[in-house]
């Protein structure tokens, strides 16, 4: 048999055949290369169109509206008279000094009694009798009884003053804190209402993007949340309704993370020495000295009488009765002491106690202002994203496959987020100052703090 020839030389001519087949339909298929001026006149296919929502967000970026940390003018719907403890404290405090003078020129009874005493005999030999004239009680139903009495008077009377003075104290620092948490509602629907519109036009690019296949059910799921979070929030806050109004004090507000606290011992003995509760105690342990004695029991009674009896004629008299108790104190000193020991020692717990809470609420406003000045940096940190988030979007860079549109889109629902952040913060750290202030009680701001200009 030659070589080449039979079965095997039948299937590589047969392979041949069909390769070349494939080769010649492949070539029709394919068109033929354009001429130059082909090229030129075919339309090019237009790239998929962007959404350049973050164009505006870089425009807008610097506004007013957003840049600002500062807490704006917010206006009460509230009537001034609904704020009845604080003028009521403060009235009370201007006229305490008054009315405890008045009760410590009380003048006590002299003990001066005008006395008298008449009989007549039913027998017809004697006739009648009387005597009248003057007599001054020293002790017992006297100069000294109505002393100790009177000052018993005086305690009550001032130990019922302070109870009242606390009690509207109380209550009108639960109205200062009200006003804040007010005031705090009000600024939250204003920024909820800002994001509310922020969120809006990213929302609808993310469900366009959705749509084009360029972005996914989670990206679009997590703008959604995004959007109603701020839509019930901002309800919520815009339902709230005024009852007092808002603290004027826009200036502290905004400055707020310049306060610095006088010096912790400074502040607990101005807070002790302005204590209704110090005071209080003070005067129920004078109170809790005025026990029973034995010259409550006492009598010396100095009189000048003229009398006439059945069988004489009128003549005048003087001198002294006396009657004096067999009996001891029955240890009413020691208890009388025992209980002015307890009352100093309640005082001294109250100045640790007043101590120890300024320690804690100083702590609190300090680290409050501290995480002011960390959301502040973080603002920093993403406002310097944004901007070059917003250069990239104009200037890409091939080496970072970064979509520049959603970081500027995100970066700048972040700084609204932030700035929301901020200006709660600043009221938080005036809620812990109130609660300073009620418990210092400054007559002017200079007794409890001072504003130093830190770099920020």
């Amino acid at each position: 048999m030659k070589q080449g020839s039979g079965p095997t030389a039948v299937a590589r001519a047969a392979f041949a055949l069909a390769c070349a087949a494939a080769l010649a339909a492949h070539a029709q298929q394919r068109p033929a290369p354009a001429t130059p001026q082909a090229q030129a006149q075919a339309p090019q296919a237009a790239p998929p169109v962007r959404l350049r929502l973050a164009g505006s967000l870089c425009n807008s970026m610097t506004s007013q509206a957003l840049t600002s940390q500062l807490v704006p003018p917010l206006s009460s719907t509230a009537s001034p008279g609904n704020s009845v403890n604080g003028a009521m404290l403060e009235r009370m405090e201007q006229q305490r000094d008054g009315y405890f003078g008045r009760l410590d020129t009380l003048v006590p009874f002299n003990g001066l009694y005008a006395v008298g005493q008449a009989d007549q005999s039913f027998a017809t030999d004697y006739g009648s009798r009387y005597t009248y004239g003057l007599e001054w009680e020293l002790y017992k139903d006297g100069r000294f009884e109505s002393k100790r009495q009177l000052e018993r008077l005086r305690l009550e009377g001032k130990t019922q003053y302070l109870q009242l003075l606390r009690d509207t104290s109380q209550r009108q620092v639960q109205e200062q804190l009200l006003a804040v948490e007010q005031m705090r509602n009000r600024l939250l629907a204003v920024l909820y209402e800002r994001e509310a519109n922020a969120v809006r036009p990213v929302l609808e690019r993310r469900r366009q993007e959705l749509a084009a296949g360029r972005a996914t059910r989670a990206d679009v799921a997590e703008m959604e949340f995004k959007a109603e979070r701020a839509q019930l929030r901002m309800r919520h806050y815009a339902g709230s309704r005024d009852v007092l109004v808002y603290p004027q004090a826009q200036e502290l507000i905004n400055r707020i993370e310049d306060v610095q606290l006088q010096p912790n011992p400074e502040l607990a003995d101005r807070a002790f020495e302005r204590s209704p509760d110090a005071q209080l105690l003070a005067v129920q342990g004078e109170r809790a000295g005025i026990l029973p004695r034995r010259e409550d029991d006492l009598s010396v009674r100095l009189y000048l009488e003229r009398s006439k009896d059945f069988d004489r004629g009128p003549y005048n008299a003087a001198g002294v009765r006396v009657r004096i108790p067999l009996d001891g104190d029955r240890g009413l000193q020691q208890a009388a002491q025992a209980s002015r020991d307890l009352y100093a020692e309640q005082r001294e717990s109250v100045r640790a106690a007043l101590s120890q809470k300024l320690a804690l609420l100083s702590e609190r406003l300090r680290l409050k202002q501290n995480d002011m000045r960390l959301l502040q940096a973080e603002n920093r940190m993403v406002r310097q994203k944004l901007e070059l988030a917003c250069y990239r979007m104009d200037h890409p860079v091939a080496s970072l496959p970064v979509d520049a549109d959603r970081d500027v889109e995100e970066l700048t629902l972040r700084l609204w987020e932030l700035q929301r952040e901020i200006l709660t913060a600043r009221l938080d750290v005036l809620e812990v100052l109130t609660e300073i202030s009620a418990i210092v009680k400054p007559r002017e701001p200079g007794e409890l703090y001072s504003l130093s200009s830190q770099p920020r």
